[in-house]
């Protein structure tokens, strides 16, 4: 067997093909690292509240469906559940806070909020009426599934919300960018 010599104009061949494809590369790279579009991006305080309020519903379907499908709930296991939904509710309210700090001067983000609110606020009302049921000796499981639904629909309620001002914010970031890429032309 002979041995495969390399040849310098391959070597060459491949850099510059290399190089071309680098350049064609990094401009995508730029145009994906585009401003904030108004789209909770990770880590941002919208991201963290559209994260905790998803959590939140999702342990609140979780409890309803586990609460209905078994005759005697376990109790420690609704309690483990209903803290875990709390916690998610209480981190939307601070994330929440949050947003209202960096939107303070936007009547209109802030309405969105202060109905995200309300329906938050129904939700954790609804939430200390499942936090009393699981203090009780036996968990009576008809009034956990009514509990864990109204929560569930309130929670999608401020989903709904959110994602509705996510949109608004995400047109309106990107008429601002098409109208900065026009003044810089």
């Amino acid at each position: 067997m002979k041995p495969v010599r390399v040849k310098p104009v391959g070597v060459c061949l491949v850099v510059v093909a290399l190089v071309l494809l680098s350049d064609s590369l990094s401009a995508f790279a730029l145009q994906r690292s585009r401003e904030y579009m108004g789209k909770p991006h990770y880590g941002s305080s919208t991201f963290r509240a559209s994260r905790n309020m998803s959590h939140a519903r999702d342990y609140s379907q979780d409890l309803y469906y586990y609460t209905c499908d078994t005759q005697t709930p376990d109790p420690e296991l609704v309690r483990s559940g209903s803290t875990e939904l709390g916690r998610n509710i209480d981190a939307t309210k601070k994330e929440l806070a949050t947003i209202r700090k960096e939107y303070e001067a936007d009547k209109e983000v802030l309405a969105s909020l202060k109905e995200i609110q309300k329906h938050l606020m129904n939700a954790a009302a609804q939430h200390k009426t499942l936090e009393d049921h699981c203090q009780m000796e036996t968990f009576d499981g008809t009034a956990g599934m009514k509990c864990c639904s109204d929560i569930t629909k309130e929670l999608e309620k401020a989903i709904a919300e959110h994602s509705a001002l996510m949109r608004k914010l995400e047109i309106r970031e990107l008429a601002k960018s098409k109208k900065e890429t026009k003044s810089q032309k």
